[in-house]
């Protein structure tokens, strides 16, 4: 099972929790992630203890989070000009490096990868993301509404019951671009309470999701990521889950009313 990063679950965050990012203009367009940054995470994967990143830290600022954030600016700037209504502050957009390992038995400090979610409207948080992961070798981009909540999964399973369709048409569409779709965690064993009499549905398996749903690009070569073009590869993305934000960003319109 492909992972996202955690620190985005799809739930609908109070009003006193909604950031709304402005796209900045100050920041220059997105120049691609050097050999110098791809090589600091894969010496971080060997030596991931604070000593060690302690003495590179202005590597980390300077190849990969700040890169990572002219990106975040730079799509914030495109997305919406496509009638895309994603965005997100490349401050707040792009994931802290470090782990939280309070839960966890790897007590390694931090992740070896980077990565950015930009959210509808620039509201962090926010139901569906667009999501940016770079890890050497196993780069991809990915949209959809990952780890939903409860609220969110009841309304997309009624939706499911009363017109699969409609969803099955739109992951026709994204798997016919090469994109693979995607849940959080393992699927349920058995059919959901309430929705024991969808055994027949033609989107049956889909009501077992209880992570919610993505669709990711996956495979994408360093030497991508490393041209200022992987913009332009980031917003092809984006159109082609289009649909598929649009169909979540429904439901979950209706589970806040």
């Amino acid at each position: 099972m492909t992972c996202v990063e955690r620190a985005e679950p799809t739930r609908i965050p109070s009003p006193a929790r909604l950031v709304i990012a402005t796209p900045p203009a100050d920041l220059a367009p997105f120049p691609g992630l050097t050999e110098d940054g791809f090589s600091f995470l894969k010496s971080l994967k060997r030596n991931n203890d604070r000593e060690w990143f302690q003495a590179r830290k202005e590597t980390y600022h300077d190849e990969l989070r700040d890169p990572m954030r002219m990106l975040v600016a730079d799509l914030s700037r495109r997305l919406p000009d496509r009638g895309i209504p994603l965005s997100g502050d490349p401050k707040r957009a792009v994931f802290r490096i470090y782990r939280d390992t309070r839960f966890s038995k790897n007590k390694a400090p931090y992740k070896t990868h980077v990565a950015a979610a930009l959210h509808r409207n620039g509201v962090k948080g926010s139901p569906g993301a667009l999501y940016i992961h770079v890890e050497p070798g196993a780069n991809r981009v990915g949209g959809g509404f990952w780890r939903a909540d409860r609220d969110f999964l009841r309304h997309w399973r009624t939706r499911l019951s009363e017109d699969p369709d409609t969803f099955l048409r739109i992951v026709e569409g994204v798997e016919g671009a090469g994109l693979k779709m995607e849940t959080a965690g393992s699927p349920l064993t058995r059919m959901p309470r309430g929705f024991e009499d969808q055994r027949e549905n033609p989107a049956v398996d889909y009501f077992q999701w209880r992570g919610g749903f993505a669709a990711l690009h996956e495979g994408i070569a360093d030497e991508d990521v490393a041209s200022p073009a992987f913009a332009d590869l980031v917003l092809e993305t984006a159109e082609t889950v289009r649909p598929l934000l649009e169909y979540g960003w429904s439901i979950a319109d209706a589970a806040a009313k």
